[in-house]
């Protein structure tokens, strides 16, 4: 292994740890009150570590955001917006990937009004994981996918912060059907 690889698997590694301490430490407390000294000790890292890779908390909290952004499971793309199983199979697989990590979904979605994530995760979901009909201009298509963005967030918090009282596939199912129902 060269020393570049290795290097880089600290630097992930140091990365990962405060990720986790800060999400830590958000189910205690807002951001606001999260300060690096206290990211560096739940971390057990160094101060001179966290500015090498981050200005300040909320850096840190968009770089977490961004990973689990990131590691959401994308389908191909649907062409077909009436195609309900490849639809409701893809939405499912993503709530899966939800309740696979609710806990960081649970604190991300609810641990400051600071933190962008819902409308970083609007944004994710109007960038093309919501199939519109055909005949739909390009503003109206915009509208309609941030509607459904939105509701899909809406829905998406409540679903954990409820305890996940339906399936994936279930809640994949409601999402498709409220969907057409707006789309069409």
């Amino acid at each position: 292994m060269t020393s570049a690889n290795h290097e880089n698997r600290r630097v992930r590694m140091t990365k990962r740890l405060m990720k986790e301490a800060l999400l830590e430490l958000l189910e205690q407390d807002e951001l606001v009150n999260i300060s690096v000294t206290a990211i560096c000790n739940a971390a057990d890292v160094h101060r001179s570590s966290f500015y090498k890779y981050y200005a300040d908390p909320a850096d840190l909290l968009r770089d977490t955001e961004q990973d689990f952004l990131d590691r959401i499971p994308m389908p191909a793309p649907i062409t077909d917006p009436t195609d309900q199983d490849k639809i409701i199979e893809a939405s499912a697989a993503f709530f899966d990937y939800v309740k696979e990590n609710e806990k960081a979904f649970r604190i991300l979605f609810n641990s400051s009004a600071d933190s962008s994530f819902s409308s970083r995760m609007v944004e994710f979901l109007c960038s093309g994981s919501i199939p519109v009909y055909a005949d739909a201009d390009e503003t109206t298509a915009r509208f309609i996918r941030l509607y459904i963005a939105n509701g899909t967030v809406g829905m998406m918090r409540e679903w954990i912060n409820a305890g996940f009282p339906v399936s994936s596939r279930r809640i994949a199912e409601m999402m498709f059907f409220f969907s057409r129902k707006v789309a069409s």
